[in-house]
């Protein structure tokens, strides 16, 4: 969850899972830790029906429940179902809920396109990465109405952080080109550049660098971490698995190629299942 939870409140034996993100949380204090930190993925729907019926049968918190529930059936203001679930036990001070408060009440002054990315960056923060995708093209569709270039250039970055992620490496690419051009922030250069020493040789890129102003020095450097990254890459169980498939087809075993390539093909494609949501 980020950071080490003290949890004095009874344990559930079945966590409750929030859907968009997969976390799972056993605690009344887990609960409290996810919902300080993520209420650009809360919407009121996720504390209906289940989380009710958890707090009560796997924390005994029968009272907050049924607090929980007459302010869904009243349609209260969502934030004060979420105060009265982070005051119904000592796990944040009264400080840090009014701090929460303001906070929210700040963000809900934030023009919509930021709210979308402050939901596109926490889905990228938990690799919720087709997610994140989609929210930082739904900005960026809206592109030529939004003044702040810097804004957008961070949009770009972000999008092309959840692409590298995704392995959509030219995607990216393109991306964080995009995101210099915008923002100019030495961040988007650099990777940029790191990917483009991946398809071109050094001394074409060390030229390209230049021309984009990036100083000589903070090429080498990025060379020397991108030559080493990929060296350790190789040393992966994925690359491993992948080179022993190329030598059974270069050497004519045909079952031992297909059956690696099935098991690399099912890894692959329950890490994209992991994304659907």
């Amino acid at each position: 969850m980020g950071k080490i939870i003290l949890c004095e409140a009874r344990q559930a034996v079945i966590p409750y899972v929030f859907t968009n993100t997969k976390v799972e949380v056993y605690s009344y204090e887990e609960l409290c830790f996810y919902i300080y930190n993520n209420v650009a993925l809360l919407n009121p729907e996720q504390f209906q029906g289940k989380l009710v019926q958890w707090l009560k049968t796997e924390l005994g918190m029968e009272e907050l429940a049924n607090k929980v529930m007459e302010q869904l059936a009243t349609e209260a203001p969502f934030m004060d179902i979420l105060v009265t679930i982070l005051s119904a036990g000592e796990y944040y001070e009264t400080a840090e809920i009014r701090q929460f408060v303001d906070k929210q009440e700040l963000v809900a002054l934030l023009p919509q396109e930021e709210k979308v990315k402050l939901k596109a960056d926490s889905f990228l923060m938990y690799k919720r990465l087709l997610k994140a995708i989609s929210y930082y093209d739904e900005i960026l569709r809206q592109q030529d109405s939004i003044e702040d270039k810097r804004f957008l250039g961070d949009v770009y970055h972000n999008k092309g952080v959840a692409l590298a992620k995704n392995m959509e490496l030219t995607k990216a690419k393109l991306c964080f080109l995009e995101a210099y051009n915008h923002n100019e922030k030495k961040s988007s250069l650099e990777a940029y550049i790191t990917l483009r020493l991946l398809e071109e040789s050094r001394d074409i890129v060390a030229q390209e660098a230049a021309t984009l102003g990036m100083e000589e020095v903070d090429f080498a450097r990025i060379a020397m971490l991108t030559e080493d990254a990929v060296e350790d890459s190789m040393n992966t169980a994925v690359y491993t698995r992948y080179r022993k498939a190329i030598y059974n087809m270069e050497h004519g075993d045909q079952e031992a190629f297909n059956q690696r390539v099935d098991m690399l093909l099912n890894q692959w494609k329950e890490e994209f299942r992991e994304q659907v949501i």
